[in-house]
C-alpha cells in the first residue's frame, strides 16, 4: 500500500511555495534527479514566474544543499514531468489539497465561516479531487508510453543546453558534427520546412539519447525523433564549448576551422 506524504508548504515573499526536497520525498525520487528535472524544464516552469533557488543548512559541515522553491502552478507542472507511479499520483493529489487548504486559510477568516460555507468548500474540494483522479487514470496509458519510449529521465533538450551556455543551437550542432560526435540521420520536409533528425556516433552514445518527439502542449507522441543530451553529455558539451571559446573566441568563430579539419578527415579538399 502506498503511503502518501503530506507536503510541507512554505511561504516565500507572501507566496505559497513547496521545496524541491519536499517534491523529491513525496515522489520517491532522489533530490538530485528532481533538481535536474527542474533545470531541464526551467523555461516551461518560468512561464509561471521565476524559479527561486536557495542554499539550506543540513546541520553537517560542508553539506549545505541547494533547493528550488516552486509556486503552485510550477509544482503542478513539474509533477506532470514525473513518472506516473502510484506514489507520484497520490502525492499529486496531496499537493493540490495542501496548496488549496493553505490558500483558503489565507483567504478566509475561519471565525466568519458559516456551517453552509464549510460544507460548500468541502464538497467543491472533493469534486475537484475526484476530477483530478479521473484525469490521472485516463492519462495513465499515455504517460506509461511516454515513460518507456519518449522521455527518459535526466535528459536535456539541445536548446536548454545552449540557453544555459549562451550559445546558438545551430552553431553547437554544426560543431558537434564537425567533431564527429553527432550526425544527421534523416532529413524530410514538413510544412514547407526542412527538418533534420540527429543521432550520435558510436563512441559518443553515452552523451546523447534519441527520443520520440513528445508535444507537451497537446500530449501527442509522433514518429519524429529528437536527440537529447544526457547528464554526462551536458558535462562533456560544456567542456567542449569552453575549449573552443578559449582557442577561437567563440563556437561560431571555431566553425570554419572545425569544418576544414572535418573535410580533411573525409579526404575532401577544403
Amino acid at each position: 500500500m502506498t503511503t502518501t506524504i503530506v507536503p510541507m508548504i512554505e511561504t516565500s515573499n507572501n507566496e505559497l511555495v513547496v521545496s524541491s526536497e519536499q517534491i523529491a520525498t513525496g515522489a520517491g525520487v532522489e533530490h538530485r534527479a528532481t533538481l535536474q528535472l527542474i533545470k531541464a524544464n526551467e523555461a516551461e516552469l518560468e512561464e509561471f514566474g521565476q524559479v527561486a533557488f536557495e542554499m539550506r543548512l543540513t546541520g553537517k559541515a560542508g553539506s549545505d544543499i541547494r533547493v528550488a522553491l516552486l509556486n503552485e502552478p510550477q509544482a503542478m507542472l513539474l509533477m506532470t514531468f514525473q513518472r506516473n507511479t502510484a506514489q507520484v499520483k497520490a502525492f499529486k493529489v496531496a499537493l493540490i489539497k495542501e496548496f488549496k487548504r493553505l490558500a483558503e486559510a489565507q483567504r478566509f477568516d475561519p471565525a466568519t465561516l458559516t456551517r453552509m460555507d464549510i460544507l460548500k468548500m468541502a464538497i467543491e474540494s472533493e469534486t475537484r479531487v475526484h476530477q483530478l483522479e479521473s484525469k490521472i487514470e485516463a492519462d495513465a496509458g499515455k504517460v506509461a508510453y511516454v515513460d518507456e519510449h519518449v522521455d527518459p529521465k535526466d535528459v536535456t533538450l539541445f536548446r536548454t543546453v545552449c540557453r544555459n551556455l549562451q550559445i546558438n543551437e545551430s552553431d553547437l550542432r554544426k560543431a558537434l558534427i564537425y567533431r564527429r560526435w553527432i550526425y544527421v540521420s534523416n532529413t524530410y520536409i514538413m510544412g514547407g520546412y526542412t527538418v533534420k533528425e540527429y543521432a550520435a556516433h558510436h563512441n559518443f552514445q553515452a552523451y546523447f539519447k534519441v527520443c520520440k518527439y513528445h508535444n507537451k502542449k497537446t500530449g501527442s507522441v509522433t514518429n519524429r525523433e529528437t536527440l537529447k543530451v544526457t547528464p554526462e553529455g551536458v558535462a562533456a558539451v560544456t567542456r567542449f564549448v569552453e575549449k573552443l571559446t578559449k582557442e577561437y573566441g567563440s563556437v561560431r568563430d571555431a566553425l570554419p576551422h572545425l569544418e576544414i579539419k572535418y573535410n580533411q578527415r573525409k579526404g575532401i579538399a577544403a
